[in-house]
């Protein structure tokens, strides 16, 4: 687990459109595209084992993105990831 001392630069709101485009081309990528279908089959259209099967699949796939950048490997690195991002609509830059 990163420490809090290791805070990801903030980026600028085109760095986050970059961060965004990539995560967009990760899911599309076919063995990407392999993991959400099969996690979704084991949903089965069911919203609790949505969150259990395809949930942490969507985590990993951004995970991979993301670390490219700073932020940590883990779920609080994607929410960091998605709260910076969020935060800087109209704003200069994005950071944790």
């Amino acid at each position: 687990m990163a420490s809090a001392s290791t805070q990801p630069a903030a980026l600028s709101a085109e760095q986050a459109k970059v961060v965004l485009a990539e995560v967009i081309q990760a899911f599309s990528a076919p063995e990407n595209a392999v993991r959400m279908d099969e996690a979704r089959d084991n949903a089965c259209n069911d919203m609790g084992k949505m969150l259990q099967f395809v949930l942490p699949v969507a985590t990993q796939i951004q995970q991979e993105v993301i670390k490219a950048y700073g932020f940590s490997c883990d779920g609080e690195g994607v929410r960091r990831g998605k709260a910076g991002v969020g935060s800087g609509e109209g704003a200069g830059s994005v950071g944790p």
